[in-house]
């Protein structure tokens, strides 16, 4: 194993991270001679780092990566130490699967002649994970394992499921946010200590002496419950509850509660009651569904649809609404539902309010896609430019249009409500209630409660520490080994920090800046609501245990449903449906002779084109225009779908113009003659200029803007037809 020193070494940015219920991370970096040097570590080496010869970290090489800055290069290297494995290894049970409960591998125990469902004790709980990770390879064998834990501690039972082993661990320290777990180097060998932290030794550090630059520090007392107590329930509905202290009550702040789900049946001479027992269906919540009927024409409700979708069109004067198209949207999730269809009758209704579930399979529901077509032939108003960003020309006159695409869930019914139960009972498509599921009666008032007063007495008492959260800064690198796995106390300032004594939950400490950051008072892992993640995290593992374990006796009745305690999935679909909106599309220049196509109303048929009225030049001078309306700028043509477009132009024996027409094959070619001779007035002259040609419906430009009229002898021209 290698040896690294952090200290009065050739080595850079040396940093040390520990948090509790983590593995420790040191990093550095050292110089490499070139870029082709060989790595000075292998990943997963096994090494040992020292702080001014004490060991502060053993385990293996994490990274070890190469960087340029500048001209140099240098290794930044990463180890973490022997509890890392932890992070990234799956925690099995006896039975090899990754279900059930922690309960499984741990002593469980009742309360006071009664069973106390899922009872867990915590240090027995912490070894057997650790030590089931050392049977695997997992930690060295080398190494101890120590919990000082208190053997009375204890905690409910939580589930696990894909939970590795650091996990596991972090779901204990939930149930516990006193332990601290560490490992110490003190000895021959590393031992992996978990302890609570009121047995740790205190480490003091004297504001002036230790360079404290900063000091925040406060108490905690959110994190002392005022109350703990045991809600006894039938299905969702509680029927008598337990606290301690008694007489407390249940509705404070902060009160740590567990449920146990109760046999109607129950007797002195029964055995104990389990969770797993019969419940009552008769508390599911009904779920109202609603749907809005689709477009799927031109009329006045198709109308009102669409400009709900988009208010913008209401202001849009003379518009019409054209074809609409509908198509199955594929790839969405949730199509491997057995709710999910593509049956027309799922296509009906947008889908705009309530959740839909599996259960019921009265609802189904589908993912569409609509495409309405709309115009206007009058220029839409300003803000609204966007919604018609196409034109063509219809009748001689500008038309503006769009596409607009909506997609969402639809569903088969306007209006329904089902129960949220395994049956999923509709009822009626005028909303009625469905039919009353389940049935029994709530237990009897000569039912025989358990007493659970022992337990959670024994609970309140342990969390009546109030501990101090906050940080403290130092611009000292302190030595790791004399923090990590303490108690923290602070002379010369505040009375109250000497008296504290409170856990140091994370160090880090950088070498190179000289610094110490020291983390107190409770884990990271417990986040910001520290109490309301303790409750929630509680109640959700053992509402996942409710459902995951089968009961050992059922009871068959007419009456209850023995496996009403499994609910199904929530219902979580809900209502989803927006606009596409395509990116708006460039506006090019126009140019004089740009011919442009002329569409169908649905855009796949050419039905005509237009050209840009352009101007003809002779020696310099304006002479005349081509052919087009005077008004819009462009001459049209329906019923052309495809061909070569020319512009013939013809001068008289003077070089006058005496017209200019649109054909769609050469004429002929006579260029005007410079010569001093008189000219005969009635010889023509005659031009045939290829504009464009339409193929395959689109246009090949081949002449835009200004035509300057060429000369014979005076400018170079093809004479006669084109070959």
């Amino acid at each position: 194993m290698r040896v690294v020193e952090l200290t009065n070494r050739a080595i850079k940015g040396a940093k040390y991270e520990w948090s509790n219920f983590t593995a420790a991370r040191a990093t550095w970096q050292q110089l490499a001679r070139d870029q082709d040097e060989t790595a000075p570590y292998l990943y997963k080496e096994p090494v040992r780092v020292v702080w001014d010869g004490v060991t502060i970290l053993e385990g293996t090489i994490r990274k070890c990566s190469l960087d340029q800055s500048g001209d140099a290069w240098r290794w930044n290297i990463e180890a973490c130490d022997i509890l890392q494995p932890l992070e990234a290894a799956l925690c099995f049970n006896p039975g090899g699967t990754l279900r059930g409960g922690v309960s499984a591998y741990a002593e469980v125990s009742g309360g006071s002649g009664a069973d106390a469902p899922r009872k867990i004790k915590i240090a027995g709980t912490v070894r057997w994970a650790l030590e089931d990770a050392r049977k695997y390879g997992l930690i060295p064998s080398g190494v101890g394992i120590e919990v000082t834990v208190s053997p009375s501690a204890w905690m409910w039972d939580t589930a696990l499921g894909c939970d590795m082993y650091a996990g596991v661990l972090r779901k204990l320290l939930a149930g516990r946010p006193g332990m601290v777990c560490w490992v110490d180097y003190s000895g021959s060998s590393p031992v992996i200590r978990v302890a609570d932290g009121a047995g740790l030794p205190v480490v003091t550090l004297d504001r002036a002496q230790d360079c404290l630059s900063a000091i925040s520090l406060s108490p905690r007392p959110d994190l002392v419950p005022p109350a703990v107590g045991v809600v006894l329930t039938a299905g969702r509905q509680a029927c008598r509850s337990q606290v301690w202290p008694k007489g407390a009550s249940l509705r404070q702040e902060g009160c740590v509660t567990t449920q146990v789900a109760l046999s109607s049946t129950s007797t002195e001479d029964d055995a104990p009651v389990g969770s797993e027992s019969p419940v009552w269906d008769f508390t599911k919540p009904i779920v109202e569904v609603r749907g809005v009927k689709l477009p799927s024409g031109t009329d006045s409700n198709a109308r009102k649809w669409w400009f709900s979708k988009v208010s913008q069109l209401s202001s849009v004067s003379g518009l019409q609404l054209g074809t609409i198209k509908k198509s199955v949207v594929a790839g969405v999730d949730g199509t491997d539902m057995s709710n999910y269809s593509t049956a027309e009758s799922a296509q009906a209704y947008e889908h705009v309010s309530g959740q839909l579930s599996e259960a019921c399979k009265t609802i189904k529901w589908c993912y569409v896609e609509l495409k309405q077509y709309l115009y206007t032939d009058t220029r839409p108003p300003r803000g609204c430019e966007m919604l018609f960003p196409h034109t063509k020309q219809v009748d001689g006159k500008t038309r503006w249009y769009n596409w607009l695409r909506w997609q969402g869930r639809t569903i088969n019914k306007s209006r329904m409500r089902y129960r949220a139960s395994k049956s999923g009972d509709s009822g009626g498509d005028d909303g009625s209630n469905p039919p009353s599921s389940g049935g029994g009666t709530p237990p009897s008032s000569t039912t025989d409660w358990p007493d659970y007063s022992s337990i959670l007495k024994e609970y309140y008492e342990i969390t009546r520490a109030m501990p101090w959260e906050g940080r403290v800064n130092s611009l000292r690198a302190l030595s790791p080994a004399n923090l990590v796995g303490r108690r923290l106390a602070i002379t010369g300032a505040r009375r109250d920090y000497l008296e504290m004594a409170t856990s140091v939950q994370g160090v880090t400490v950088d070498l190179a800046g000289k610094s110490t950051s020291i983390n107190t008072g409770v884990p990271a892992h417990l986040s910001l609501q520290d109490m309301v993640d303790r409750v929630q995290q509680l109640a959700s593992g053992q509402e996942t245990l409710d459902q995951d374990q089968q009961q050992d006796n059922p009871m068959l009745t007419l009456q209850y449903d023995d496996e009403a305690y499994k609910s199904p999935d929530a219902p979580t679909l809900g209502p989803a449906g927006e606009l596409v909106w395509t990116e708006a599309p460039d506006k090019p220049p126009v140019y004089d002779l740009q011919v442009e196509l002329d569409w169908s109303d649905d855009n796949t048929e050419v039905t005509g084109y237009r050209m840009r009225r352009g101007k003809l030049m002779l020696q310099g001078v304006y002479i005349g225009q081509t052919p087009g309306d005077d008004t819009s700028g462009w001459f049209t043509k329906e019923g052309f779908t495809g061909g070569e477009i020319w512009l013939d132009v013809k001068f008289n024996g003077k070089g006058k113009l005496t017209g200019t027409s649109i054909m769609y094959e050469q004429g002929t070619v006579n260029p005007l003659i410079l010569t001093d001779e008189l000219a005969d007035e009635s010889e023509e002259f005659s031009y045939s200029f290829h504009i464009a040609t339409v193929q395959d419906k689109e246009v090949y430009q081949h002449m835009l803007g200004t035509i300057q009229i060429p000369l014979n002898h005076g400018t170079f021209y093809p004479y006669g037809p084109a070959i």
